[in-house]
Formats: C-alpha cells, sequence, structure tokens
C-alpha cells in the first residue's frame, strides 16, 4: 500500500477501536447519510445551485464539528460498504448508484478526512465526484481526478499493482500488431515478444518512481500474467459485470433515481419544494419525448417512495401524493390528448402503465384512447384503469361521461353504478333528457339495481320518453311496491291513450300492476279483462290475456274471481287462458297441500 498525495499536516491522533463511543459512530453515520445525498444532489443539480450549497454547507459543517474532536475521519471502502474501525457503516448494494462502490471500483480502499477541511474543499471534492460520475464506467477514474485536485485534507489510499496494472496509470500508450482477419472473432492473442515489451516497459517505468522513504523497489514477477491471482481475476469478473449493469441504465433513469432517493432522504421541508420541481421537470421533460417507459418510472418511484416513508412520516407521504397529483395535472396531458396519434402509438403497454399510475390526472387520455380504438383487449385495459380511477375519484371518472361518446358513457354508468351505491342517482338522473338510447337504457338498467324509491322516481322519468324501447325498459325496471310508482302506473291505465299503446307496452305496465299485488291493481285488471267478455276487437282481445297474465301472477281472492268469470267469456282465447291460468292455481294449492301432509 501506498499514501496517495501523502503528506501530514499535523500530528493525527490514535484511536482504538475499543475507544471508540457510540456517539463517535452516530456521528460518522450522520455524515455518511449527508454525504450520499450532498453526491445526489450534485449529480441532479448544476454546482452553484442553492440545493447543492445547502448540502455542501451541512455535510462541512459536521465534518466540521467531527474532525474538531477527532482530528481525522478514516472510512474503509468496501464493495458495497463504507466501515469504520472494521464495523460497516453506510451500506448500498446497488451497484449502479451505490456510492462506497463508486469509490471502490477504482482502487481504493481508504478514505481520509482531516482537520483544516474548508467549505472550498469539500464544494471541489462534491464537483470531482459529479464530472468523474458523468463519464462512462471505463473512463471514469475518481482516484486519478482525486490525484489531480491535491486536496490538502482529503487523502486516499489505493494499491500500486491495482493502479499500474488495472487502471494502467503512467504507461505509454501500446502498439499492437492486429490481424484484421483475425479481429472479427473478438479474440487478439498476443505474440510471446509483446507480452515481454510490455512486462519490461512496466518495470522500467516503476523504477523511475521511487517509494516515499526511500525504500527499495520490489521486483516484477517473471511472467506478467502472475500479477493478478486466481481469486483477483474472479474479482475483476464480477466488477466488469457490475460495470456492464451500469452502462445499461440511462442517464435519464440515474438522474430519476437520484431525484427521488434523495427526497427520500431528506428531512428538511424547505428543500422538498426544490425537488420536487427538479422531478416535475423529469416528468414534463418524458412527456415532450413521448418517452412514457420513462416517466412510468418515475412514478413507480414515487409511488415506492410515498409507500416507504407513510408510517415513518405522514408529512412527507402527504407531500408526495400532492406531487403526483401535480404531475396529473401537467398542462402536456391536455396537449398529449390532441397530438397522440393513438392508432400509432408503438408503446402501448408502456402508455398504459403509465395511465394507470398517474391517478384521476389520466381519465382524459384514457377516455380519449378508449374512444379512439375498436380492439376489445386494449378497451378492456382501458376500462380497468377507469376503474381504478373511479375507485380513488368518482367525480373524476363521472366527468368524463357525455352524450357524443355513447360507448365510453355507458361502460362510466356501469363503474360507476357498481362502484358506489349511493352516487349513481343524481348522476343517472341526468341521463333523462339524454339524446342517446344506449346511454338512457344503460342508466335505467342500474337505477333498477338500485332498489330505491328515489331510483324508481327517476325511472318514473323515463316514462315520458319518445322512445317506446326506453320506457318499456323503464317499467321492467319499476319496484312497484313503492308508493310513488303505483298510482303513476294506475294514471297510466286511465288515460285514453292507454289503450293505442302497443301490446309490449301495455304489457310492461300490466306486469308492474301485477308486482305491486295491491287490491287497485287487481281492479284495474279486472276491467280489462272484462272489456272483452261479449265482443271485442282482436286487440282488446290481446289486451284481455296480457291482464289475464298479468292477473295469474296475483295470488289473491280477488284475481281468481275475475278468472273464473273471465273462463266463460265468448272469446275462445280468453277463456282458454283464463283456464290456465286457473289450473296453474289447482296445482300450486295441491303442491302446498301435499307438502303440509308430508
Amino acid at each position: 500500500m501506498i499514501w496517495k498525495k501523502a503528506h501530514s499536516p499535523g500530528t493525527p491522533e490514535i484511536q482504538d477501536s475499543e475507544l471508540v463511543s457510540p456517539a463517535q459512530v452516530t456521528k460518522v453515520k450522520e455524515i455518511l447519510l449527508l454525504f450520499a445525498s450532498a453526491v445526489q444532489a450534485a449529480k441532479i443539480f448544476p454546482p452553484h445551485h442553492r440545493t447543492v450549497l445547502n448540502f455542501a454547507s451541512d455535510l462541512h459543517a459536521k465534518l466540521k464539528d467531527y474532525l474538531d474532536r477527532y482530528y481525522k475521519l478514516e472510512l474503509g471502502v468496501e464493495e458495497k460498504a463504507f466501515t469504520f474501525f472494521g464495523d460497516k457503516v453506510y451500506e448500498d448494494p446497488h451497484p449502479v448508484k451505490s456510492l462506497p462502490f463508486f469509490f471502490f471500483k477504482d482502487g481504493m480502499q481508504t478514505l481520509y478526512f482531516y482537520r483544516g477541511l474548508s467549505i472550498e474543499e469539500v464544494r471541489a471534492f462534491l464537483e470531482t465526484i459529479r464530472k468523474v460520475s458523468q463519464l462512462p464506467p471505463e473512463e471514469g477514474d475518481i482516484v486519478s481526478a482525486l490525484w489531480e485536485q491535491d486536496f490538502p485534507n482529503i487523502r486516499y489510499v489505493a494499491p500500486d499493482d491495482f493502479l499500474e496494472t488495472r487502471i494502467g496509470v503512467g504507461k505509454p500508450p501500446l502498439e499492437m500488431r492486429v490481424d484484421r482477419e483475425e479481429f472479427s472473432r473478438g479474440r487478439i492473442d498476443l505474440a510471446p515478444e509483446d507480452l515481454e515489451e510490455i512486462r519490461t516497459d512496466a518495470l522500467k517505468e516503476r523504477s523511475r518512481e521511487p517509494m516515499p522513504g526511500g525504500e527499495a523497489i520490489p521486483a516484477l514477477p517473471e511472467k506478467f500474467n502472475l500479477l493478478l491471482m486466481p481469486s483477483d481475476e474472479k474479482e475483476l469478473e464480477e466488477i466488469e459485470a457490475l460495470l456492464l449493469s451500469s452502462r445499461k441504465v440511462s442517464s435519464e433513469e440515474e438522474h430519476q433515481s437520484l431525484a427521488t432517493e434523495l427526497l427520500c432522504l431528506e428531512e428538511r421541508k424547505d428543500q422538498w419544494p426544490g425537488l420536487a420541481a427538479a422531478l416535475k421537470e423529469m416528468h414534463h421533460t418524458a412527456l415532450q419525448k413521448k418517452d412514457f417507459g420513462s416517466a412510468s418510472r418515475l412514478l413507480i418511484s414515487l409511488h415506492e417512495l410515498r409507500d416507504a416513508v407513510f408510517e415513518e412520516n405522514g408529512e412527507k407521504a402527504a407531500f408526495i401524493d400532492s406531487l403526483i397529483v401535480e404531475m396529473g395535472q401537467d398542462s402536456l396531458l391536455a396537449e398529449l390528448q390532441d397530438s397522440l396519434e393513438w392508432t400509432r402509438l408503438q408503446d402501448t403497454d408502456s402508455f398504459l402503465e403509465y395511465l394507470s399510475l398517474l391517478g384521476p390526472g389520466a381519465g382524459r387520455l384514457a377516455a380519449s384512447l378508449f374512444e379512439a380504438t375498436v380492439d376489445p383487449h386494449l378497451r378492456q385495459k382501458i376500462l380497468h384503469i377507469l376503474e381504478a380511477i373511479g375507485k380513488k375519484d368518482s367525480d373524476a371518472l363521472i366527468m368524463l361521461a357525455q352524450d357524443s361518446k355513447p360507448s365510453l358513457t355507458k361502460e362510466i354508468i356501469r363503474l360507476i353504478g357498481r362502484l358506489h351505491e349511493k352516487k349513481p342517482l343524481p348522476f343517472l338522473a341526468g341521463f333523462i333528457r339524454s339524446q342517446s338510447k344506449d346511454i338512457k337504457l344503460e342508466a335505467i338498467r342500474v337505477l333498477g339495481q338500485a332498489g330505491e324509491e328515489a331510483a324508481d322516481r327517476i325511472l318514473l322519468g323515463f316514462l315520458s320518453d319518445g322512445d317506446e324501447a326506453v320506457r318499456i325498459a323503464a317499467l321492467q325496471r319499476l319496484n312497484t311496491i313503492h308508493t310513488s310508482v303505483l298510482p303513476y302506473l294506475l294514471a297510466l291505465t286511465r288515460n285514453k291513450a292507454f289503450k293505442k299503446k302497443s301490446l309490449a307496452e301495455i304489457k310492461a305496465v300490466f306486469d308492474g300492476l301485477a308486482r305491486s299485488g295491491s287490491p287497485e291493481a287487481g281492479s284495474v285488471l279486472k276491467i280489462y279483462l272484462q272489456k272483452c267478455f261479449w265482443w271485442s276487437s282482436p286487440k282488446k282481445t290481446e289486451i284481455a290475456c296480457l291482464a289475464v297474465a298479468a292477473l295469474s301472477a296475483m295470488p289473491d281472492a280477488l284475481a281468481r274471481e275475475a278468472l273464473r268469470k273471465g273462463s266463460k267469456a265468448k272469446s275462445k282465447k280468453v277463456r282458454r287462458a283464463c283456464l290456465e291460468a286457473l289450473s296453474s292455481f289447482h296445482r300450486e294449492d295441491s303442491h302446498s297441500e301435499s307438502g303440509t301432509r308430508v
């Protein structure tokens, strides 16, 4: 091991691991958490941004407080953690964004901070990390970058062999003879003389640089490849695999991840709006590019962060919720609704995932896509999104219902009726004057499921509709046990225009009277049966048969008496209908008596 830029500003205070107090360890952990947050802020914002400057000031204050008391801070650098006197005080297993791995991959083993550290050094240190992190993994080298900066109170230790053999610091470019035909195979084998030249050049280069203290330089092994032991080769493979994975992460995704983690770590409320502004800008940029995959990843991160902090910090969770809502109100969403060509949308799955994460703000976009497509599978996926919106905010779903969009409005009526027991009634009443027959029929169906008198009063409004199918549907859905319904039906039958209605509509009225089971209803049905006793037109005969069918559904003495008289009517068709109804009554009575005897 050697010290890089090794010179001592003073005599360090010797510390024993057994003398390290829990309070000291706590201070170190706080410093590292703040250090990680400061680095993340430096990667997202420009150097003179208020957020970066605030983090740098806070980090310097904590380091100064620690160094004034303990003189130096010595941190061990491992692949996934920083250590303090052998104990892990900060861990991050994710190789792409791990701060320990950022230093470890370039050979650093120990990082030191000394008393006298200035705010300018801290800012420059963070800026150096930012610049190196923006370079490709194979080009960025934090060890070399820190060497060039020559910070007086920030030092590090790295092994010589790692620097010289793995990184190649100080080596002149090698001229290699390459067979172009063999080059396409993806492998280059060096000749023995080439290997010897590499070994000789490396040895000469090392001989020019004396070690501190005038110590002798150990000779290199005879074979150059012995510098890497089997265990080192395995370690190198792991590092290369991690670097390869990091190359697959886009800069946009990395910035999103850093910003959300920064919001997670930040406890100062006054810093939240600045971070939220950065996240909203990332979201807006993704929408401009129509990169819905990136927008989805950002929202997923925010949802996960909200869930993670909900129990410990309800105020921050509420802030994140409001941020998601603001993203759903992005003015660009309205522009997207007009500019997106749905039929040419390439990544439909990412777009649908984005809408599902956006919440109520996605309603209009989802509605537009539903109307633009005839694909039943795609429509079903959109309906799942609309259903989720309705569960959170039924008003946002109701606002999407329009007469000009009957297919969509029918589905919204169905969803509202299923999700909210009370909400549909005033909503559905608005469709009495709708111009769409399909919408009115769906509203009637949902009203009929309510089983409430208030729903029946709304259904009565549909009985004045100009379309017979709508009136019949409303009559069939009426629950005539309610006091407000029966008088209306009785008044209908007394109207002279009633006989001019179609047989289907008359049947619907008679069936409604029968469902009421009231004596008044039985009397009206008896009257319509008796009108064809002596002479009647074919329609009167059909009406009488409809009255018979309704009376047969009313098991009371009044109905039976009317059917007995009807069985003597002059019309053969009416007599047969009455006799069949009476036979049905007798069978029911016999079955009832048999059941009683058993």
